[in-house]
């Protein structure tokens, strides 16, 4: 009889347990789903800031690398690749900013490449629009006056040993990505998809841009 208790007791306190541990395990696989997004979008942020830096090749051919850094994943039984900037299901957005800055420190007019969509998510509804220039955290978040600042000191150098002054440009490159989670969890009060977002900054001097 004691044991008897003693396991009716055991499944009482597991089935108490259940719905909890089902939702650690839940939370547990898609946190290591969206941190595998995160590494993705970081990492096509890193290989694009680096050819874009380099002044050899169009942005619309970095932009072409990024989305393949990616790879390939499943949707709907297909074989697609994981950033996509359209159908089936656009995910990704790409801005690629320049900024140039002359050789006495004067900023000159900025040029964009823009591609892709960026998700918007409200309540139930979730919709896919084009990105645009709005869209870019460049104005708000990218201290322009500092590269500024830093091409003038680097020029004042190069005069002081006898070399010319060079004008300079800053590139950003920012990734855009809507990441859906595995399972509904609206009802619980969480998103459908979280929006992920990288952004990458290089200063390139012109010469180097010449001679590559």
């Amino acid at each position: 009889m004691r044991k008897q208790k003693q396991s009716g007791q055991s499944i009482v306190e597991f089935a108490i347990i259940l719905p909890f541990l089902l939702l650690l395990i839940i939370g547990m696989v898609e946190t290591a789903f969206a941190l595998r997004s995160y590494l993705y979008v970081n990492t096509a942020c890193r290989e694009g800031i680096r050819f874009a830096a380099r002044g050899r090749y169009t942005d619309a051919d970095t932009a072409r690398w990024m989305l393949a850094s990616g790879g390939y994943t499943r949707l709907n039984n297909q074989q697609v690749p994981f950033f996509r900037t359209t159908d089936p299901e656009p995910n990704t957005g790409i801005i690629i900013t320049r900024i140039p800055i002359q050789a006495n420190g004067n900023i000159g007019q900025q040029v964009r490449y823009i591609t892709g969509t960026i998700t918007l998510a409200s309540g139930d509804d979730v919709s896919t629009v084009h990105l645009s220039e709005n869209d870019s955290r460049v104005a708000r978040e990218v201290n322009i006056a500092r590269h500024r600042d830093e091409t003038i000191a680097i020029n004042q150098q190069r005069v002081a040993q006898g070399y010319e002054a060079l004008d300079n440009q800053v590139v950003v490159v920012e990734v855009f990505y809507a990441h859906r989670t595995l399972w509904n969890y609206e009802p619980l009060g969480f998103p459908r998809v979280l929006n992920l977002y990288s952004r990458s900054v290089m200063r390139v001097v012109s010469d180097a841009r010449q001679t590559q």
